[in-house]
């Protein structure tokens, strides 16, 4: 009798991962709708974003330029982290409806590669207040109609980099996102 109960018990503990795989199977069957159903909110596209960010022939820009050694993988994540940076800062300054597109045109970080230093010290950028950061960027400002309040271009240098209250300390682009924040400041605060 005994060992009945124990047959029983473990055809009941086989039987339990077997309707798990047939229910995964049986799920992983069924056919796939690429349309959302209608209680799901609709995805924000770039176009409902209220700040664009475009890097224009990033390539030509001469911090890649001037430096080939490093990474794609390296210079995609400052271009993210500064595209991030706006998109999160910069709303704050527009009224309701309106869309910013921002392109940069060159961009130079804070810093500098100085291989003579030492050997091991070719990859290590270092921060001297001779290497500034620059950024060249165009911008345009639309209003919820699509019609252009404003447009323009800056070039942002800050020489005195260095000095500054550090707003981002240990952010490898602080010294970029302050003077992007000081550009947003002037440009469209009060507007």
């Amino acid at each position: 009798m005994a060992r009945n109960i124990v047959s029983a018990c473990l055809s009941r503990v086989a039987l339990v991962p077997l309707l798990g795989g047939m229910a995964l199977l049986v799920a992983c069957s069924a056919p796939y709708s690429p349309t959302p159903p209608a209680t799901q909110a609709r995805a924000p596209s770039i176009v409902d974003a209220p700040v664009t960010v475009q890097f224009a022939n990033a390539s030509a820009f001469t911090e890649i330029r001037n430096h080939p050694q490093q990474s794609d993988s390296y210079n995609k994540g400052w271009m993210e982290a500064l595209s991030k940076h706006l998109e999160q800062r910069a709303p704050r300054y527009l009224e309701p409806g309106m869309h910013l597109y921002i392109r940069f045109t060159d961009v130079r970080l804070a810093g500098d590669y100085e291989p003579w230093r030492r050997p091991g010290f070719s990859d290590v950028r270092i921060v001297r207040d001779i290497y500034p950061p620059r950024l060249d960027l165009s911008y345009r400002l639309s209003d919820s109609s699509g019609q252009v309040v404003r447009q323009g271009s800056s070039i942002l240098r800050d020489s005195a980099f260095l000095m500054r209250a550090d707003r981002y300390p240990e952010d490898p682009q602080r010294y970029e996102k302050n003077l992007l924040d000081d550009w947003l400041r002037e440009t469209f605060e009060g507007r």
